[in-house]
């Protein structure tokens, strides 16, 4: 098998590194360094190359699209089941709000007032977004 090493952090048995675009002949494909090399021929099978995913150069494109903004949910707000033992806070438009929770967890939920359940369904909302977007 052939690989030549693609970009660096891979090191030699004296601790130098190995420059980028080296060509080795090696009998196993070196798994550890995955993401840093390319398979240039594998003897009888069909040529296999990994690629990186660089970061395209400023404005040269990509993903221009602006990060996604919080939007606060819409009561009235309704705590039930959502799946077998899982629960949600739902919407105006009977969509689940935040992540799934246990039922204990919204105990009395019911109970609190329309301005405490947005307050609760906007923190739940807001958490599980801060998440998804980390």
């Amino acid at each position: 098998m052939k690989i030549q090493i693609t970009a660096g952090g891979i090191y030699d048995g004296e601790g130098k590194e190995i420059p980028v675009g080296t060509e080795f002949d090696l009998k196993a494909e070196p798994t550890a360094w995955a993401g840093r090399y390319t398979v240039l021929s594998d003897g009888e099978k069909a040529q296999k190359k990994t690629a990186p995913n660089p970061k395209p150069a400023e404005g040269a494109g990509g993903n221009d699209q602006p990060p996604a903004e919080f939007v606060a949910p819409v009561g009235p707000f309704t705590a039930k089941e959502k799946s077998p033992g899982w629960w949600s806070i739902f919407d105006g438009a009977d969509q689940p709000v935040g992540k799934s929770v246990r039922k204990n967890d919204l105990e009395g939920f019911e109970t609190l007032s329309d301005d405490d359940k947005l307050a609760f369904a906007t923190e739940s909302a807001k958490a599980a977004f801060d998440k998804a977007a980390a």
